[in-house]
């Protein structure tokens, strides 16, 4: 197990997004402006009501969208659209990943408007897929040895042919990651956390002095 990762275990998917809500309510107590990246899925949305909810007039959050699949904002398939859907209603400042037709300039255009906005990451919310992928970090695709930091267009053909999504410098330059992985679905790939295999969570986790894991599951 890489020493940089912290794990918390609470008893259910609701302890952990409650937990992970009072992570963050801590951190805000210090930093009058602060920013937080939002991934998409089911995992996230019980802590985004919550979220949204306890800090729905507070204009000084932003959100960004940590990865995206290439779909109008419309689509039922579209991270972005849920993102807009929980909190389009507080006065959070919502850094909207626009669609193109053309995915690099999605990943082009948001790359811009993320790094003018934000000079300091501070937190973000990453899931990890069975494969071991965060974000929309792939194992096998080219985004894996993309060295730049911002957003690229990955062709990953799993629900949309393209994805838009965070590199890991970016993703090695934020202040605090929390990796939220619940569920008895989740029980293979958690015995996979942490350790040197090559699997994209554990390539950000080598990457980074600290990441936190927080989990419903026993490890």
């Amino acid at each position: 197990m890489f020493d940089s990762l912290e794990i918390i275990k609470e008893n259910s998917h609701e302890e952990v997004s409650l937990k992970l809500h009072e992570l963050i309510a801590e951190f805000l107590k210090d930093n009058k402006e602060f920013n937080l990246g939002l991934s998409g899925g089911s995992t996230p949305k019980f802590f985004y009501q919550t979220f949204a909810e306890s800090f729905k007039e507070n204009s000084e959050i932003s959100l960004w969208t940590i990865d995206d699949r290439h779909a109008p904002l419309n689509s039922e398939i579209s991270n972005q659209r849920m993102i807009n859907a929980i909190f389009s209603q507080t006065k959070m400042n919502i850094l909207e990943l626009q669609f193109n037709e053309d995915p690099n300039t999605s990943a082009e255009e948001y790359s811009k408007l993320i790094l003018s906005k934000i000079q300091k990451f501070n937190i973000a919310i990453l899931g990890v897929g069975n494969d071991g992928h965060i974000a929309s970090l792939f194992p096998n695709t080219s985004a894996m040895n993309d060295k730049s930091i911002g957003f690229v267009a990955n062709e990953v053909n799993i629900l949309s042919k393209w994805r838009i999504t965070s590199t890991f410098q970016l993703l090695s330059e934020i202040e605090n990651i929390y990796l939220l992985v619940t569920s008895e679905k989740k029980s293979d790939i958690l015995k996979k956390i942490g350790k040197d295999n090559g699997l994209p969570v554990n390539q950000l986790i080598k990457n980074r002095k600290k990441t936190t894991l927080l989990t419903d599951q026993k490890i």
